[in-house]
């Protein structure tokens, strides 16, 4: 049996959230995670999603550049919402399914802006 050591993240529920795509309505890319980290000045290796996205919330929070972390993300979900729009008026038969894939979205956003304004005493 493997010893796989874990470490606690303060997103973990966030990372949890990004990483469902039923849940988050949204599917974030390694690569996309990885341009994130470039943009507020992270150096992040090939890696799984997971670990990905654990490593950029932390750093950008250890190194004060959350902020801009989450701005990039939320960018990048509104451009997916967009999309989903865009589809739903392009294939109306796909709508229900595309708005439901947006309030998914909308609600990470959400989710997104509250883990980050997290209390750090808690």
């Amino acid at each position: 049996m493997k010893n796989r050591q874990s470490i606690q993240s303060k997103f973990t529920a966030l990372e949890n959230h990004f990483l469902n795509t039923f849940f988050s309505g949204i599917y974030i890319t390694a690569k996309e995670f990885i341009e994130i980290g470039a943009k507020v000045g992270i150096k992040l290796g090939m890696n799984s999603r997971e670990l990905l996205i654990k490593e950029l919330l932390n750093k950008s929070d250890e190194n004060g550049t959350i902020h801009q972390c989450v701005e990039l993300l939320n960018t990048l979900i509104q451009g997916r919402i967009y999309k989903y729009s865009s589809l739903g008026i392009n294939y109306p038969g796909a709508t229900e399914m595309l708005s439901k894939l947006a309030q998914k979205a909308t609600a990470t956003k959400s989710l997104l802006a509250r883990e980050s304004q997290r209390n750090p005493y808690e």
